[in-house]
C-alpha cells in the first residue's frame, strides 16, 4: 500500500481526545457491514461515539431532544446504531488491522503519479521504485491519477463527470464542549440553523465526549464575508454571540480565537465515472469513481462497500484480470447511481428545497399506505445497506411513471365528470 501523506497517531492517542482532530464520519449499515466482514469492528467500536438521534438546538438556548427507536424494536428506522469517529482515527484502526497480516506493507510519503497500463501493470511512484503488479486498486479520491490513466487509455470508453456546484457550500469547524453545561447529552447529533444568518451547524460526538461542529454557509455570501473578517477571540465571540448564541457556553476564548484564525474549507462536488472503471488488473474505488457531499453519509461507507464487493470479485474471478472486469460489472452502475440519487437532494433555493421535501413526504405516505406497491423515500432507502443504489433508482423511477399516470388518470375522470355535469 503507498499512502502520500504520513500515518496518522494511534487509535488510543490522547491526541483524539482534543476535540478537533479531523472531519467527523459516521460510519453506517453499509459501513459497519463491510467492517464486521473484514473483522475489524470490534477495533472500530472501541473508538467510536454512538448518535442515538438528534439534539436541536434553538436561538433562544432551547435543546428538543429527538431520539430513534433503537434497533430491533417495533418501528425502528434502523438496523444499526450509527457509530462516529474522526477521519484519521478511522485509518489508525484500519492500518492497526492492516499490521496483523505481515504480506502486507504500509509505505507511508509515497505519492502515486500515474499507472502503466498493460498485463503487468507499472506505477509512477515519487520517490521512484521499479515493479510490476498483479493488480492495482487506485483508492486515490477524488483527484486520482490511477483513474487518469484509464481515461487516457487508447481507445479508452472511461471518463469522469464532473458536475457543476449548483448548491455550493463552505465550513468552518470549531470543537464544542457538551461537559461544560451539566446535562447536556452527548450520543446525539447536534443541529443548529439560522436562517435569517443563512448559517447552519451540525456536530458529531467524539468517544471522549466533546462535539467537532461544522458550519456550513454559502460562498460570497454576507456570513462568509462575516467570517473572513474575524481575526481575533473577541472577534469570534462577538459572531457567535449575534448569530448562535446558543454555542457560546459550550466553547471558549482558546477554541474562539483558533476559529478566526482558520480558513474556511471547501465540500467536495459532484463527480461519477462513466464507462469501465478497470482496464486489465487495474481498478479504481471509492472517490475516484464516486465523488458526493457528506450530508447523506455516504462517502467513507459506500468506499468500505466498495472494498467488500472487491473482495467477492477476486473470490469468484479466475484472475486480477477479470476480478476488475467484475467489479466494473457489479459496482459502476450502483456508483453512478448514487450520485445521481445524491444530487437530486442538493437543490438550490426554496424549488431546490421544494424538490427535495415533496418527494420524501410523498413517498412517506404512500409507502406506509401502500407498502408493496410503493418503496419507502429514497433518503431513508439509502441507509439500508441490504439495498442497491441502481436498484433503488430504478424502482423510484417506475413508481414516479406510475404515480404519473395515475395522477394524468385522476385529470382526465375529472374532467370528464366536469364536462357531464354542465353538459
Amino acid at each position: 500500500v503507498f499512502e502520500r501523506g504520513a500515518a496518522p497517531p494511534a487509535s488510543s492517542d490522547a491526541c483524539w481526545g482534543a476535540g478537533e482532530r479531523s472531519y467527523q464520519l459516521g460510519l453506517n449499515g453499509r459501513g459497519q457491514k463491510a467492517l464486521r466482514r473484514f473483522g475489524v469492528m470490534d477495533r472500530v467500536d472501541a473508538r467510536a461515539a454512538s448518535v442515538r438521534g438528534r439534539l436541536s438546538i434553538g436561538a433562544d438556548g432551547n435543546l428538543t431532544e429527538t431520539r430513534l427507536t433503537p434497533p430491533g424494536e417495533p418501528g425502528a428506522e434502523k438496523s444499526y446504531v450509527t457509530r462516529v469517529m474522526q477521519r484519521d482515527r478511522l485509518q489508525a484502526c484500519l492500518l492497526e488491522a492492516v499490521g496483523d497480516y505481515e504480506r502486507v506493507a504500509v509505505h507511508f510519503g509515497v505519492a502515486c503519479d500515474g499507472v502503466g497500463l498493460g498485463d503487468r501493470p507499472t506505477l509512477a511512484l515519487d520517490p521512484p521504485r521499479e515493479r510490476t503488479w498483479d493488480l492495482v486498486v487506485g483508492a486515490d479520491g477524488v483527484n486520482s491519477h490511477v483513474r487518469a490513466a484509464l481515461e487516457g487509455a487508447p481507445g479508452s470508453t472511461t471518463r469522469c463527470v464532473r458536475f457543476e456546484n449548483r448548491n455550493e457550500r463552505r465550513y468552518r469547524t470549531i470543537p464544542l464542549h457538551p461537559s461544560r453545561v451539566p446535562g447536556t447529552p452527548t450520543d446525539l447529533n447536534w443541529g443548529f440553523r439560522n436562517a435569517s444568518a443563512g448559517l447552519g451547524m451540525d456536530a458529531l460526538p467524539t468517544l471522549e465526549g466533546e462535539m467537532v461542529a461544522v458550519l456550513l454557509f454559502k460562498p460570497d455570501s454576507p456570513v462568509s464575508r462575516r467570517l473572513a473578517a474575524l481575526e481575533t477571540a473577541a472577534d469570534a465571540r462577538a459572531f457567535f454571540a449575534d448569530v448562535a448564541p446558543a454555542l457560546l457556553p459550550f466553547t471558549d476564548d482558546a477554541e474562539l480565537g483558533r476559529f478566526a484564525a482558520r480558513d474556511e474549507s471547501r465540500l467536495p462536488s459532484f463527480q461519477l465515472v462513466e464507462g469501465p472503471v478497470h482496464a486489465g488488473p487495474v481498478v479504481v474505488l471509492g472517490d475516484a469513481i464516486k465523488a458526493v457531499k457528506p450530508y447523506f453519509g455516504q462517502g467513507a461507507n459506500s468506499a468500505l462497500e466498495d472494498v467488500a464487493i472487491l473482495d467477492d470479485c477476486l473470490d469468484d474471478a479466475p484472475d486480477a484480470a477479470g476480478a476488475a472486469a467484475l467489479f466494473s460489472e457489479r459496482r459502476a452502475d450502483d456508483a453512478r447511481a448514487l450520485v445521481r440519487i445524491s444530487r437530486g437532494f442538493d437543490g438550490r433555493g426554496p424549488l431546490g428545497t421544494a424538490r427535495f421535501l415533496a418527494p420524501l413526504l410523498l413517498d412517506a405516505k404512500l409507502s406506509k399506505a401502500f407498502p408493496r406497491l410503493f418503496s419507502p423515500p429514497l433518503l431513508r432507502a439509502i441507509q439500508n445497506e441490504d439495498n442497491s443504489f441502481h436498484a433503488l433508482r430504478v424502482a423510484k423511477r417506475r413508481e414516479r411513471c406510475a404515480q404519473a399516470a395515475a395522477l394524468a388518470c385522476a385529470l382526465a375522470v375529472g374532467r370528464a365528470l366536469c364536462r357531464a355535469a354542465f353538459a
